[in-house]
């Protein structure tokens, strides 16, 4: 029974989660992103010298951001495995081209305050998909599902750090505001993801992971 509730609460939380981080997304899309489709507008005024870099970074990083919020779908892979690994190596090549090319972004914007954030973060995003994608080449499943846990909130920084931005007390301090902004975000994607993990662990009663560890 105590199960049960513990499940269906961590259904409930799952499910809060992905609708505020989904509302994040739509009002970063809708008051940020789609200023860039304006050729006068200060985003696309700012990023005009690197236009091509910023498209070749941007795009895949959206769209691993899209897809790797499917691979957290249990029904997903329970119906359609073959999907779920199709998305899952579309994610990991996305990671392999957008986060290196963050870099050179940060390098050539002026803004040099924030290059070790963004190196960072790359670096982080790279290291837990590369690790995710290792285990389950080599079939560690359990291991594969948690550093892809680790891997996303890495691409949740993007959506986060804007979102944050928009607060009024955040935005009057101007680059103040930004940096505090990204590094709390980073910070975050760092050590919550694992946080997480070890208390789904503590959370399993010693009763029910003995019946598992003798299945």
């Amino acid at each position: 029974m105590s199960t049960a509730l513990s499940t269906n609460s961590s259904v409930r939380a799952k499910h809060i989660v992905w609708i505020a981080f989904t509302l994040m997304a739509l009002l970063v899309l809708v008051r940020r992103d789609l200023s860039l489709l304006d050729a006068h507008s200060f985003l696309r005024q700012r990023y005009a010298a690197i236009s091509v870099l910023m498209w070749a970074h941007g795009l895949p990083g959206a769209l691993a951001l899209l897809l790797g919020a499917f691979q957290f779908s249990s029904r997903l892979r329970r119906r359609y495995l073959q999907l779920h690994r199709v998305l899952g190596r579309i994610y990991v090549g996305c990671v392999v081209i957008s986060a290196p090319l963050s870099i050179l972004v940060a390098l050539a914007l002026p803004t040099p305050t924030l290059l070790p954030a963004t190196i960072i973060q790359a670096v982080g995003w790279l290291v837990t998909a590369g690790t995710g994608l290792y285990c389950i080449r080599t079939c560690r499943i359990q291991q594969h599902r948690a550093w892809m846990i680790r891997s996303y909130p890495f691409a949740m920084v993007f959506v986060a750090t804007r979102t944050l931005n928009m607060l009024p007390a955040i935005a009057r301090m101007g680059v103040l505001g930004v940096e505090i902004s990204v590094w709390s975000s980073i910070a975050v994607a760092c050590f919550l993801p694992s946080f997480i993990l070890a208390w789904q662990e503590l959370a399993v009663s010693p009763r029910s992971r003995k019946a598992l560890s003798t299945a």
